[in-house]
């Protein structure tokens, strides 16, 4: 090897390597770039047409608001059906002949049972005296000799799921010294029933809803795309991809998803104020605290994030479609 060659070998040697982390930091950094300059660019035109750009985040805000409503509903449908179900409780009602004395002994033998939690004993008087103070009758109700009223046993079940109900009543019906059995079970399964057709109700919309909002942000997307058609040629002519030009219109329906799932949590806490207050007269009316619940945090984050994503995604298959039709 020549001392010419020896040393342009040395020199080789000695020279710095590329850095390839820093190259990828620097293409990331740039790239990140872009993408910020395109966002604020499609965050300007929304603002530049503020009756349009509203006018489409309005139609997107109210239809996440009705099945987020329907999902709010059967959530206050499950929880009021619960907090009736805690405190459903059953009513027997003792022969006539059965005496004050041999009702606390049968009441007291329920508590021994394992599926019974509670057991008061209500006597005739007692009866007849919450009769009296809840009607307002207590002079008409002194001048009665014989109390037609029974002897009663109030029982609250531990498990208060409507099979293990109808079980219970079965066997409390076996008590001699009961005459009846009163339960309340009825209207319970209807409400459960009700809260069931809700959830398949909210579940079904939310489907219809979706491709709503795909067409929705998908055909302002396709005018937004036929508005910039010269634009489009222009990057193509330059060797821009399909994916590159569809960028801006990813970030306005990113934008509109976004935008009208913050409205639909806003028109949401309105409508919830407004109903809250004649419902809590109608809890009153039932001795309930049950109050209505709105989203919360992380359900009203969801209907944005879903909201933000079913925008992005009409942009994109709009987008893409349209823009995959125009020639450079």
């Amino acid at each position: 090897m020549s001392a010419a060659s020896r040393g342009a070998a040395k020199s080789a040697s000695t020279r710095p390597k590329p850095n390839r982390r820093s190259g990828n930091t620097e293409s990331f950094s740039s790239l990140l770039q872009v993408h910020r300059r395109v966002a604020r660019a499609s965050i300007r035109r929304f603002l530049e047409t503020p009756v349009s750009s509203m006018m489409t985040v309005f139609v997107v805000a109210v239809s996440l608001l009705l099945p987020a409503l329907l999902f709010g509903l059967s959530s206050n449908l499950s929880s009021m059906l619960a907090g009736f179900q805690d405190n459903a409780q059953v009513t027997l009602f003792l022969q006539n002949e059965v005496s004050e004395t041999r009702g606390l002994e049968v009441s007291e033998s329920l508590l021994t049972r394992s599926d019974v939690g509670t057991a008061m004993y209500i006597s005739p008087q007692q009866a007849l005296n919450e009769f009296a103070a809840a009607t307002g009758l207590n002079e008409l109700l002194q001048e009665i000799v014989n109390n037609p009223l029974p002897g009663a046993i109030v029982v609250t079940a531990n498990d208060a799921s409507p099979q293990a109900v109808e079980s219970l009543v079965q066997q409390l019906q076996e008590i001699p010294e009961v005459a009846v059995v009163q339960v309340d079970s009825r209207w319970l399964q209807r409400l459960a029933a009700i809260s069931k057709l809700v959830s398949v109700l909210s579940r079904v919309l939310s489907l219809i809803v979706v491709l709503g909002l795909f067409f929705i942000v998908g055909n302002t997307i396709k005018l937004a795309v036929e508005n910039r058609k010269a634009e489009i040629r222009v990057i193509k002519l330059v060797g821009g991809t399909n994916m590159f030009a569809a960028r801006p219109f990813l970030y306005s329906g990113l934008l509109y998803g976004l935008s009208g799932g913050v409205l639909a949590i806003i028109l949401q806490a309105i409508a919830l104020y407004a109903f809250n207050s004649n419902f809590e007269l109608l809890m009153q009316l039932y001795e309930s605290q049950f109050q209505l619940q709105g989203f919360g945090l992380s359900n009203a984050l969801l209907v944005i994030l879903a909201g933000g994503a079913v925008g992005w995604g009409a942009a994109l298959l709009a987008s893409l479609r349209h823009i995959h039709l125009i020639e450079p």
